[in-house]
């Protein structure tokens, strides 16, 4: 008879959490419920349950991980103080790492970022304000604007979409070289 091992509480937590993840992005965050999760995990969804009594406390929480990791990339970044240009580039050389690093937070932040669900929009709104704002302190100065970020930000998503439809790594070199050229004002 094959005996289970017994997580403690924040290692089932953290598991559940991060099958909650993967079971966002490949099912949509608003078709997830606790039972799919708990499948996936090999748990009963009374366990799901346990840790997240309702599914908006189950969504609210995840949601708040998967913002934690996107934040977590800014602290990847190199000091400022380089090049406007080789500033963005890092910041898309960290995205770019992010997406490989953990797909399913990405294809999960995708899928929320479309959702206009009264329930989640919000929390996705403030989310991307908070993304934003660290955006903005970390663009160079001739970018350091909301319009700029906000471009810069949508291109990130955009990128994250070509590398998930496997898009040659030229062309998306390509798109994001030209997104800096267009943004610094520099001649084609």
């Amino acid at each position: 008879m094959r005996r289970r091992n017994r997580l403690s509480p924040e290692a089932r937590r953290h598991q559940l959490v991060e099958t909650a993840i993967q079971t966002f992005a490949d099912m949509g965050i608003e078709r997830t419920g606790h039972g799919d999760i708990a499948k996936r995990a090999g748990v009963s969804t009374a366990t799901v349950f346990n840790y997240f009594p309702t599914r908006e406390t189950l969504t609210q929480d995840v949601l708040n991980e998967i913002e934690a990791h996107i934040i977590e990339m800014f602290n990847t970044l190199p000091e400022s103080g380089s090049e406007a240009k080789d500033r963005i580039l890092s910041m898309s050389v960290a995205y770019e790492k992010m997406i490989e690093d953990r797909p399913a937070t990405l294809k999960a932040y995708l899928s929320w970022s479309v959702s206009f669900n009264p329930d989640l929009r919000p929390q996705y709104l403030a989310t991307r304000g908070h993304i934003l704002d660290l955006m903005k302190a970390t663009m160079p100065p001739p970018l350091k604007n909301d319009t700029d970020t906000l471009i810069v930000y949508n291109a990130a998503n955009m990128m994250a979409v070509m590398k998930f439809d496997n898009t040659p790594r030229d062309v998306m070199v390509k798109f994001n070289l030209r997104l800096i050229d267009a943004l610094l004002g520099a001649p084609k």
